[in-house]
């Protein structure tokens, strides 16, 4: 069964836009000059009026839109670094090959995953997605794909023996339908670049979306906006915390006439811009921050014997969360265990001193996955009950 609707689209939209999206008019997109990012969409962590909580809210943090509230528009200072999906929407369609690969039925490289050659048609793929006993007959000449690429040979998934190197692995068809069932990123057609860290980007939850214009659609809203590309850093990792970031891109990433994607001054594509030249946007993430999630800070009454639950705004690295103390010192050993990839648990042996007063010190040594520390120390101060 196919993954996502989207996947028709990634593999037409290399040989056939009009296999993948009806747009209203060719004025939609504009072909002439390199490809601009007019818009880039992401999640930033803001102070509602009024209220002493932080919120989330997606924003245009680059580039407008008519009809989006000037409070859903400026630059980005505090994006969130955790689970943060970027939408990048250009004014033109990009060479899908060069963004994204096909789902093979086995190891074809170093992963399961094959890129299409530049003209190669439907029919090539559903060439290359028939029955493994007919694929060498079938999937051969410049526009094969999922080849084998391995000295040592390559075994399709579920196949008795092994595909020699340069014949066909298959493309990956369960449904039987002539096409990939799924694809994903290219490794380094797009990053996102935080100081001097490359970013962990997820090749399975980024992907180009070639349909899509500036009209909001009912469904999706402003996310549906396009066509774009959506970046999404790696679940376990996130963003580096407290960096200013900008995108990347292959030089391979380019529209139907070669030319390299760029980034006028405010998303306007009256400024213009130099192709490969996308430093007009750039955004910065919020610091690492750790929050008390058993009880509020301050708290009287806190119990003994439990352990002292934390939660981070982002990934933590499990080498550097020891240093966290308590004062005064507990009679026990301090333990501090990481409950999941952002979770704290501090478990005191022997339990706290009753009715005392205790402060909590999250040092800069704790990093995020990037290895990057909060600004200053975090402290926390509590009262124990009898």
């Amino acid at each position: 069964m196919r993954m996502v609707p989207r996947i028709v689209c990634a593999v037409t939209a290399t040989v056939s836009v009009a296999a993948c999206a009806d747009y209203d008019s060719a004025t939609n997109l504009a072909p002439e000059g390199p490809p601009m990012i007019v818009q880039v969409r992401l999640t930033e962590r803001y102070m509602p009026l009024n209220s002493t909580f932080f919120a989330e809210r997606t924003v245009f943090a680059f580039g407008s839109h008519p009809m989006a509230l000037d409070a859903e528009m400026h630059p980005v200072t505090s994006a969130k670094a955790d689970a943060n999906k970027i939408r990048v929407i250009v004014d033109e369609l990009l060479v899908g090959n060069n963004l994204e690969e096909i789902a093979c039925r086995g190891p074809v490289d170093s992963d399961a995953y094959s890129r299409v050659p530049r003209g190669a048609t439907p029919d090539d793929i559903a060439k290359c997605s028939a029955a493994q006993d007919v694929l060498p007959a079938t999937c051969k000449g410049e526009f094969a794909v999922c080849i084998c690429q391995n000295a040592g040979g390559c075994l399709p998934d579920g196949a008795m023996e092994m595909v020699a190197m340069g014949e066909p692995v298959g493309v990956l068809d369960i449904n039987q339908d002539g096409a990939a069932d799924d694809t994903h990123l290219i490794a380094g057609a797009v990053g996102i670049r935080c100081g001097s860290i490359d970013v962990d980007i997820d090749p399975d939850t980024s992907y180009w979306n070639p349909s899509g214009n500036q009209q909001v659609p009912a469904q999706g809203g402003f996310d549906a906006l396009g066509p774009a590309l959506v970046v999404q850093p790696r679940a376990a990792r996130g963003l580096p915390t407290n960096l200013e970031c900008q995108l990347t891109f292959s030089p391979e990433v380019v529209d139907k006439q070669g030319e390299t994607i760029c980034a006028p001054a405010d998303g306007d594509p009256k400024n213009g811009c130099a192709a490969g030249d996308v430093s007009a946007f750039s955004f910065t993430t919020v610091p690492l921050d750790f929050d008390l999630t058993g009880f509020g800070p301050g708290m009287t009454g806190v119990s003994r014997l439990d352990p002292i639950d934390l939660a981070a705004n982002v990934p933590l690295d499990p080498a550097t969360i020891n240093g966290i103390t308590l004062t005064p010192a507990p009679g026990g050993a301090v333990t501090v265990t990481l409950a999941n990839l952002k979770e704290l648990k501090v478990t005191i042996a022997g339990g706290l001193a009753a009715s005392t007063e205790y402060t909590l010190t999250i040092p800069t040594t704790v990093h995020d996955t990037y290895g990057q520390g909060a600004p200053a120390a975090k402290v926390f101060t509590f009262t124990t009950g009898n």
